[in-house]
C-alpha cells in the first residue's frame, strides 16, 4: 500500500515537472514572439532583411558540431535507460569537450576574417557587425543547448523550465536596447539570454563534466551522428530556401517584410519542436527499457495527438489575430500578413508529425530520414521557384511553395512509419492530419464570412473544442468515470 502511495506521489511530481516544462516552453516562445513584434516597431524592413541575412551564418555554423550533439541527444538517454552509466558519462565528457574546442577555434577564425574585411572592403558595416555577433551567439547557443539537453535527459525538467523562465529576463533589457540601439539591440538581447542560461546550467549540467576526449569514442560519436547531421543540414537548407529565393528573385527589403512569415513559421514549428524534445527523451527511455517497436509507436501516436490538439488551438489564434497585430504594431511589415497566414495554415498540419519523426530517429532509420529530408529540400526549392515564376515574384508565392513542400513531407513521414515502425496509417491520420485539416477548413470559412474577426476566432475555438471532444469522447468518458 505504502509503495503504491509513494509511486503515485512520484508520478504526480513528475507530471507537475512536465507541465511546468510545457508552460515554460510556451511562455518562452510566446515572449520571444512578442519581442520580435516589438523589435519591428524600431527596426525597419531593410535592416531586418540584413539581420535575417546574417542569421544564415549562425544557422549553418551550428553544424560545426559535426553531429556530436545529435548523437548525444539520441544515444545518451538510451545508455542511461539501459543502465550503462559509465559509458554514458564518457560519452557526455567527450561530446562537451569537442564542442568547446570546435566552436572556440571557429569563433577566433571568423572574428579575424571579419576584422580584415572591415579594413579592406566596402561591405556595409551592419553586415560586418551582424556577422560578428552571430558568430559569438552561435558558440554560446551550442554550449547552452548542451546544458539544457543534459539537464533534460537527466530528468531535471523543472530545472530546465526555471532556466528558460530566467533567460526571458533578457527580453526586459532587450526592450530598452532595441529602442535605443535599434538593429544591434536584437543581437545583444539574444546573446545575454544564452549567457544567462550558461551560468545557470553550471551546477546542474557542467559541474560533473570532465574535460577530456576519448579519440576512439569521438570517432564513434561523429560517425553515429553523421547521418543526423546530414539530415539536419538538409533540413536547414530547406528552411533557408525561402530566404535565398527572396534574395535571388526579389530583394533584401522584401526579406525583411517576409520576417512576418518567418515569425509565423517560428510560432507554428518551434513550440512543437521544443515539446517534441520532451517527448523524445521519454520515447528514448521507453525504447531503451522495452526495445519494443510497437510500444514506441504507440507512445509516439499518443504524443502526436497531444500536439495536434495544442497546435489546432494555437493556429486558430494566430490566423485570426496576426493581421490585427501587424497592422497595429508594425504597419511597415503589413505586406507580410498574407504570407504569414499561408504558413500558419499549412504548418499546422505538419507540426504534429515532428514527434513521429522521432520514432525513425530512435530506430536509427537514418537512410529513411535522409531520403525524406532530401525530398523536402528538392520539393521546397522546386515549388518556391515554380510559384514565383508562375504566380509572380512575391513573398506570398514563396510561402505557398514552402507550405506545399511541408504538406507532401507530412504524408511521406506517415508512409515511412507504416513501413519501418509498423504504424497503422489510419491511426496516424486519425489523430493528426484529419482533425487538424477539419479545424483549418472551419477556420478559413469562418474567417471569410464573419467580419468581426474576434468573434469569428471565438466561434472557431469553440468548433475546435467540439471536434476534439467528439474525437476523444471515449477517453473523456473514461476519465470522468475514474477509469484507467
Amino acid at each position: 500500500m505504502m509503495k503504491n502511495i509513494k509511486g503515485l506521489l512520484e508520478y504526480a511530481k513528475k507530471s507537475g515537472d512536465y507541465l511546468y516544462y510545457v508552460v515554460a516552453t510556451v511562455l518562452h516562445s510566446g515572449l520571444h514572439f512578442i519581442f520580435s513584434v516589438y523589435a519591428k516597431a524600431y527596426v525597419m524592413p531593410l535592416e531586418y532583411g540584413i539581420y535575417s541575412s546574417c542569421l544564415l551564418l549562425q544557422t549553418y555554423l551550428t553544424y560545426l558540431q559535426l553531429g556530436s550533439l545529435n548523437a548525444f541527444n539520441r544515444d545518451y538517454p538510451q545508455l542511461l535507460g539501459a543502465g550503462k552509466k559509465d559509458e554514458a558519462h564518457e560519452y557526455r565528457d567527450t561530446t562537451f569537450t569537442f564542442l568547446l574546442f570546435a566552436f572556440g577555434g571557429a569563433l577566433i577564425i571568423i572574428l579575424c576574417i571579419l576584422f580584415i574585411l572591415s579594413k579592406t572592403s566596402n561591405i556595409d558595416s551592419r553586415y560586418i557587425g551582424g556577422l560578428a555577433f552571430c558568430a559569438v551567439i552561435t558558440g554560446t547557443t551550442i554550449i547552452e543547448n548542451f546544458g539544457a539537453s543534459k539537464t533534460r535527459i537527466d530528468g531535471k525538467f523543472k530545472t530546465v523550465s526555471t532556466v528558460m523562465m530566467l533567460e526571458m529576463t533578457s527580453l526586459l533589457l532587450g526592450v530598452v536596447l532595441v529602442k535605443r540601439v535599434g538593429y544591434y539591440g536584437i543581437y545583444i538581447t539574444s546573446l545575454i539570454g544564452f549567457l544567462i542560461g550558461i551560468v545557470l546550467y553550471i551546477k546542474p549540467a557542467y559541474s560533473d563534466v570532465k574535460i577530456g576526449i576519448n579519440s576512439k569514442l569521438l570517432k564513434k560519436i561523429l560517425l553515429s551522428g553523421l547521418p543526423l547531421l546530414i539530415n539536419g543540414l538538409i533540413w536547414t537548407v530547406v528552411n533557408s530556401i525561402d530566404k535565398f529565393v527572396i534574395l535571388g528573385f526579389i530583394n533584401t527589403e522584401a526579406l525583411g517584410v517576409y520576417a512576418i512569415a518567418q515569425n509565423a513559421f517560428s510560432y507554428m514549428v518551434l513550440i512543437p519542436t521544443a515539446m517534441s524534445q520532451l517527448f523524445y527523451v521519454k520515447m528514448g527511455r521507453v525504447y531503451g527499457e522495452k526495445s519494443d517497436v510497437k510500444v514506441l509507436s504507440s507512445v509516439g501516436i499518443h504524443f502526436t495527438s497531444i500536439l495536434a490538439v495544442l497546435m489546432s488551438f494555437l493556429s486558430v489564434i494566430a490566423y485570426f489575430l496576426s493581421p490585427y497585430l501587424v497592422e497595429k504594431l508594425m504597419p511597415d511589415y503589413s505586406g507580410g500578413i498574407i504570407s504569414a497566414q499561408i504558413l500558419i495554415l499549412g504548418l499546422t498540419i505538419y507540426a504534429p508529425t515532428l514527434v513521429n519523426g522521432n520514432i525513425l530517429t530512435i530506430l536509427k532509420k537514418n537512410a529513411a530520414i535522409l531520403r525524406s529530408s532530401v525530398y523536402l529540400c528538392i520539393l521546397n526549392a522546386v515549388c518556391s521557384v515554380l510559384y514565383v515564376l508562375v504566380l509572380g515574384a512575391r513573398i506570398e508565392s514563396v510561402a505557398l511553395g514552402t507550405v506545399t513542400a511541408y504538406l507532401i513531407r507530412t504524408f511521406i513521414i506517415v508512409y515511412q512509419l507504416k513501413k519501418y515502425a509498423d504504424c497503422k496509417i489510419w491511426e496516424l491520420l486519425k489523430f493528426s492530419v484529419f482533425p487538424v485539416l477539419a479545424v483549418l477548413v472551419i477556420s478559413v470559412i469562418i474567417y471569410s464570412t464573419i467580419d468581426n474577426k474576434f468573434i469569428g476566432m471565438l466561434i472557431c475555438l469553440a468548433c475546435v473544442a467540439i471536434v476534439y471532444t467528439v474525437l476523444y469522447r471515449s477517453k473523456i468518458v473514461s476519465i470522468v468515470r475514474g477509469e484507467k
